[in-house]
């Protein structure tokens, strides 16, 4: 059964050409076309409540987030500072 008109929603999004037309070869493979692989990937989330992926950030970014949310201790002298790093 075909979508009504009405129930049809544009998404223009910007990205490389080199990662679009990678990205489009490789639907092509799969016999799928950008449109129809995009409304995969979005249902696919819908379906997880997230990403159908594990998102994953560099051990840098990773340590940074890490850090982040760590918590923060105030020290006023030097012997506050040790005592902190005695007890963490």
């Amino acid at each position: 059964m075909a979508q009504a008109v009405q129930d049809i929603s544009r998404i223009q999004i910007r990205t490389r050409k080199s990662l679009k037309d990678q990205a489009t070869e490789l639907f092509d493979k799969l016999g799928l076309d950008m449109g129809t692989a995009i409304n995969m990937f979005l249902a696919q989330s819908v379906r997880d409540g997230g990403l159908p992926f594990r998102a994953s950030l560099t051990p840098l970014e990773r340590d940074i987030a890490e850090a982040e949310a760590s918590p923060v201790y105030y020290a006023g002298d030097a012997e506050a500072m040790k005592r902190i790093i005695d007890n963490v």
